[in-house]
């Protein structure tokens, strides 16, 4: 089934209605998925639920219920929470996750990240070894997923996130760093958006697939470049370093669909001028 075909009223639960949950929302929602999804704001709640979105108020952060929320009773689960909204990430998640699975969910997709993947040079979805805090607990929260009990589970590792409000303009603006010759691993959520549905369509999920584009310049070249296209002070580098390269071509193969973003200075360009 391509993106654009519509599928049999699979029912779809997305945990965290951010920046990407609330967008992914709405396209699967236009695409015949039946959507809920759960918030921290109750200003968006009202907002998405005006617009269709079955929204429930959820604090993760607080007592977990005993049993799962009947407004987001679905198939299919997608966990959208940045490891930074919660203060044991892993444990609040895992908890989330067997709800599902005592829930009758039948698949989890759940946004990990590419900080699993420590060292240097090209990294694929088998080289997962971690160096940091933050990669530790990314693999130790994939792990929890894949023992949840639900029976499909696909851990999607990002690279930086791009596109809607995050400019990545301001991101660096005017700050020092090391490592200007290091290159960038980044996905824009225009991408994001096209593989979620194609992943949605197919039930032999892998393990875990890679999102990042394939353009990789240096760090250095591309915020210096986006932040002179939005008038503000270049960041300063120092130093060379060669950092890691995320290889994200497999989920291109896997669902048949190439990345949108393959030149990541013709779409600062393109934004630029919206």
């Amino acid at each position: 089934m391509s993106i654009n075909e519509q599928p049999n009223a699979e029912r779809v639960a997305i945990v965290g209605l951010g920046w990407l949950g609330e967008p992914l929302a709405l396209t699967l929602q236009r695409l015949g998925y039946q959507v809920s999804g759960t918030t921290t704001t109750p200003e968006k709640a009202e907002r998405l639920n005006k617009q269709g979105i079955t929204t429930l108020l959820w604090e993760l952060n607080h007592a977990m219920p005993a049993r799962w929320p009947s407004e987001l009773n679905a198939d299919t689960l997608i966990i959208c929470v940045p490891p930074g909204k919660l203060p044991h990430y892993t444990e609040q998640l895992s908890a989330v996750a067997k709800l599902a699975a005592a829930a009758g969910f039948s698949r989890l997709i759940y946004t990990s990240a590419t900080s699993i993947y420590g060292g240097e040079g090209i990294k694929q979805e088998a080289d997962a070894k971690p160096d940091s805090e933050r990669g530790e607990r990314m693999q130790a929260c994939e792990t929890a997923m894949h023992n949840s009990g639900i029976a499909r589970v696909l851990c999607l590792r990002l690279s930086g996130l791009v596109g809607g409000s995050r400019e990545p303009g301001r991101f660096l603006a005017g700050r020092s760093f090391e490592g200007g010759d290091e290159p960038i691993n980044l996905v824009a959520q225009e991408d994001l958006l096209r593989f979620f549905p194609a992943l949605l369509a197919k039930n032999d999920w892998p393990a875990a697939l890679n999102v990042s584009a394939p353009h990789h310049p240096s760090r250095k070249a591309f915020y210096s470049q986006a932040a002179k296209l939005r008038q503000l002070p270049p960041p300063n580098f120092s130093g060379g370093g060669v950092g890691k390269t995320i290889d994200g071509s497999a989920i291109s193969r896997y669902l048949g669909l190439d990345y949108l973003v393959s030149d990541w200075f013709d779409w600062l360009a393109a934004r630029n001028t919206k």
